[in-house]
C-alpha cells in the first residue's frame, strides 16, 4: 500500500498541482500570443494571463477527472457476489483493486483496514473522514479558482480576456457541482457496497473472530506440518533408494565407458604411430633423393665454374703478355724519339720549317690585301 500511495499522491487522477500549474503556464502562453501578439507585456497582463491559464487547466482537468471517476464507478469494483465480510476475501480483493481513481483508492484503504482487523465502526469512521476530506478539497479548489478569476478582473487585461474569465467562473461552478454530486454518489456506493456488507462488529467481536481464526489456522498448520513431515520421510527414503540405484548404474556405465575409451585410445595410438612411422620413412626418402640431386647439381656447377675460371685465367695471362710487349714497344719509341730530337740535323730541319712557315704566312697576307687595277689607254700614233 505504501508503494501505491507514493504513485497516487494527489487528490484526483489529473487535478494535481503540477498538472494544473504546467498546463496553466502553457495556456497562459497561448492566450498571450492570442490577445497580445506584439504589444507590451505588463505585470498586470501577465498576472491576468497566468490566472486565466490556470483556471482553464483546472476546469479541463476537473472535467477529465470527473469522467474518469464516473467510468470507475460504472465498473462496479465491489460486485455483490464478493463476500467482503470475510477478512481473507477482503484482503484478496485489495490486491485485485488497481488504479489511482479516488473511488478505487478509497475502497482499497477501507478494505485494507477491514482485512487488517479494524471493526465495522472504525471502517465507517474512516469512510466518513475520507468523504469530508474530499468535499473540503473540492470546495477549496473551486474557491481558489474563483479567487484567481476575480482577481484577474482587476488587472488591465483585454476585454475578451475578461469575458473568458467570466465564462470560466461559470464553468468552474458547474464542474464543482458535478464533482460534489459525484462525491455524494461515491459515498452512497461505499455505504451500500462496503459498509453495509462488512457488518457492525465491535473490537471485542473482532478479537474473538481473530482468536478463532488464529486457532483454526494453528490446527490446520499443525495437521499440514505432520502430513508434510510424513510425506517428507517417505520421499526421503524413496529418494535414497533411487539415488543408490542410480549411483550403482552410473558406476557400471562409467566403468564400461572407461574400458571402451581405453580401447579406442589404444587403437587410435597404434594407428597414429604407424602413420607417423610411414610419414617419417617417406620424409627420409624424399630428403635423401633431394640431397643426392643437390649434390650432383652442385658438383656440375663447381666443374663448370672451375673451367670458366681456368679460361679467364688464360685470357688474363695473354692480356698481361700483350701489355708487357706494348710497354716494351713504347720504351723503344720513346728512346728513338729522344735520340732524334737531340741531333743537329733535326734541329736545323725544325728551324727551316719555322722559316718556311713564316714566309708562307707573309705571302698569304700579301695575297689577301686588296689591289687597285689601273687601266692606261695609249694611242697608236
Amino acid at each position: 500500500m505504501e508503494e501505491r500511495k507514493a504513485k497516487c499522491g494527489c487528490y484526483g487522477m489529473f487535478t494535481g498541482i503540477y498538472w494544473i500549474i504546467g498546463l496553466g503556464l502553457v495556456g497562459a502562453a497561448l492566450l498571450g500570443l492570442r490577445y497580445n501578439g506584439g504589444g507590451e507585456w505588463t505585470p498586470s497582463l501577465l498576472a491576468a494571463l497566468l490566472a486565466t491559464g490556470i483556471a482553464i487547466a483546472y476546469v479541463g482537468l476537473s472535467a477529465v477527472d470527473w469522467l474518469a471517476q464516473r467510468l470507475a464507478l460504472g465498473r462496479n469494483p465491489l460486485p455483490d457476489d464478493v463476500e467482503i465480510a470475510d477478512r481473507s476475501v477482503a484482503r484478496e480483493r485489495v490486491a485485485v483493486l488497481k488504479g489511482c481513481a479516488p473511488l478505487t483508492r478509497q475502497l482499497r484503504r477501507l478494505l485494507g483496514a477491514w482485512a487488517a482487523g479494524a471493526s465495522g465502526p472504525q471502517v465507517a469512521a474512516m469512510a466518513h473522514s475520507q468523504l469530508l476530506r474530499t468535499l473540503l478539497v473540492l470546495a477549496a479548489e473551486t474557491a481558489a479558482v474563483l479567487v484567481l478569476l476575480s482577481a484577474s478582473a482587476g488587472f488591465s487585461a483585454p476585454q475578451e480576456l475578461l469575458t473568458l474569465g467570466t465564462d470560466l467562473m461559470l464553468l468552474a461552478v458547474v464542474v464543482a457541482i458535478a464533482r460534489f454530486q459525484l462525491a455524494s454518489q461515491i459515498a452512497g456506493y461505499v455505504d451500500s457496497h462496503l459498509l453495509a456488507r462488512i457488518g457492525n462488529d465491535t473490537p471485542a467481536a473482532a478479537g474473538a473472530e481473530f482468536a478463532q481464526n488464529a486457532a483454526k489456522s494453528v490446527a490446520e498448520s499443525t495437521g499440514a506440518l505432520a502430513a508434510a513431515q510424513t510425506k517428507f520421510v517417505e520421499q526421503l527414503a524413496k529418494s535414497q533408494e533411487q539415488a543408490a540405484a542410480q549411483f550403482a548404474k552410473s558406476q557400471q556405465e562409467a566403468a564400461a565407458q572407461l574400458v571402451k575409451a581405453q580401447q579406442e585410445a589404444a587403437a587410435q595410438l597404434a594407428k597414429a604411430q604407424s602413420e607417423a612411422a610411414a610419414q617419417i620413412a617417406k620424409a627420409q626418402g624424399d630428403m635423401s633423393a633431394k640431397l643426392a640431386a643437390a649434390q650432383e647439381q652442385s658438383a656440375a656447377q663447381l666443374g663448370k665454374a672451375q673451367t670458366e675460371v681456368a679460361t679467364q685465367l688464360g685470357r688474363v695471362t695473354a692480356l698481361a703478355s700483350s701489355i708487357d710487349n706494348i710497354l716494351k714497344l713504347q720504351q723503344a719509341v720513346d728512346g728513338t724519339l729522344k735520340g732524334v730530337t737531340v741531333t743537329d740535323e733535326f734541329k736545323s730541319t725544325l728551324l727551316e720549317l719555322k722559316r718556311h712557315l713564316a714566309e708562307s704566312d707573309q705571302l698569304l697576307k700579301n695575297a689577301a690585301k686588296p689591289r687597285a687595277i689601273r687601266l692606261v689607254e695609249k694611242s697608236n700614233e
